[in-house]
């Protein structure tokens, strides 16, 4: 009774409260935003938001590692730090939703990829409660795997009903959100554990860019334009600061096109390696498509608002290049360890990188039935979003649980 009394306080959430909150409190906001930044947790606004947010985020993470503990080994654990290993469940389920594309990853806490699939939950758009809600529950009793809380952990990507700041709902995105409802719904029932994730978080994870780029972002232009209005003494001219839009994003979407051609080459060069590596035959060869490149002169004829919406397109393309680039690199990686080719110059520079992959010098492990599926699927970027919020949200746990142990050292001396 005595143990069962020390263990419950030492791990009770009201005990645990304050030293993590006074030990987040002498932290500067810039260290605050990197631990939410490595643990996948919104920014928001204001030390305080972010310290309670923070705070609570712990406790309720560590609680959880200690059900996982509790549910494998049948007793409480002995000391902090073992239950906080326990807090990266062994196995995830990410899904990509859509009613026409929807794609699911099955990924082990090693790397091994258990399951990959693209399904047509719907053909078309439908708002019939019925036709959703048996569509649903058939994906999740008959398509999903299905696990306990204790060992998986679902990841739902968040629904949004606007898109590109547009004012407008579509159809497609009422049905998206349905969907999502209705798989919280049926995992939840099912005794699973569900999670949503922020496409947004994934972006800057693999600074994609729709968040962050350098490379289109930083340009001449751009550095030109800062520099007049700091050492202009009067308030700028509106003509003139709408011309210097205008061309800001003229040099942005013309850099973007030459982006996009490299990248299509480097996706188009990785996807070749993996039909020779694989011996596929009499499959059609995937040619590097156009990119609409536009000179700077006939960009400049553009309003500003043509120019936001190409360079918002842009943006896109280049994240779903970037997208099976990255998800190829993987692949190629997985088929070195089964042969002899050496295709290290084609690998993604960041799969070692510990601030973004979760699985050490280890490669994901891909049969090659799901190589050869993936190569022959039209819809790539869907099996991509899937596998790559998965092992971005790895990646969060691990940071999660190491912060969990800083904490807990401080807290238990």
């Amino acid at each position: 009774m005595l143990w069962a009394a020390w263990i419950s306080k030492r791990f009770s959430t009201a005990a645990a409260a304050a030293p993590v909150g006074d030990k987040l409190a002498k932290l500067k906001v810039s260290e605050l935003n990197d631990i939410m930044r490595r643990c996948g947790i919104p920014l928001g606004t204001g030390k305080a938001y972010k310290i309670q947010s923070l705070s609570a985020f712990m406790q309720t993470s560590q609680k959880l590692a200690i059900d996982r503990y509790q549910a494998y080994y049948k007793r409480q654990p002995a000391t902090a730090a073992a239950a906080n290993s326990w807090f990266v469940p062994r196995e995830i389920v990410s899904i990509d939703i859509g009613f026409r594309n929807l794609a699911f990853a099955h990924i082990s806490s090693d790397g091994r990829v258990l399951a990959w699939k693209r399904v047509e939950l719907l053909p078309e758009a439908v708002f019939e409660p019925w036709v959703l809600a048996t569509a649903v529950e058939g994906l999740v009793q008959n398509t999903l795997p299905v696990r306990v809380a204790s060992q998986c952990t679902y990841i739902i990507e968040h629904q949004r009903f606007r898109s590109q700041g547009s004012a407008a709902v579509t159809n497609s995105a009422m049905v998206n959100n349905l969907v999502e409802a209705l798989l919280y719904a049926n995992l939840r029932h099912a005794g699973a554990r569900v999670e949503a994730i922020n496409p947004a978080q994934v972006s800057m994870h693999w600074k994609f860019p729709d968040t962050w780029d350098p490379l289109i972002e930083g340009t001449s232009c751009a550095a030109k334009a800062a520099s007049d209005s700091s050492q202009a003494s009067n308030k700028p001219d509106p003509s003139k600061c709408k011309h210097n839009k205008k061309e800001m994003l003229a040099e942005t979407i013309e850099r973007m096109d030459q982006l996009l051609v490299e990248q299509k080459q480097t996706t188009h060069t990785q996807y070749m390696e993996i039909l020779n590596t694989l011996k596929v035959t009499g499959k059609s060869k995937q040619a590097s498509r156009a990119t609409g490149a536009r000179k700077f002169a006939d960009l400049k004829q553009k309003s500003v608002k043509q120019l936001e919406t190409l360079r918002d397109q842009r943006r896109r393309l280049i994240k779903k290049e970037r997208s099976i680039s990255l998800v190829q690199s993987w692949m190629l990686a997985s088929l070195t360890s089964t042969t002899t080719r050496s295709i290290s110059a084609l690998q993604d520079p960041n799969r070692h990188s510990n601030e973004m992959w979760p699985f050490g010098d280890s490669s994901m492990k891909f049969t090659n039935e799901m190589c050869t599926t993936f190569i022959t699927e039209k819809k790539k970027d869907d099996l991509c979003d899937c596998i790559i919020q998965a092992v971005a949200w790895y990646r969060w746990q691990l940071s999660v649980v190491d912060e969990l142990n800083a904490m807990t050292a401080t807290s238990h001396p």
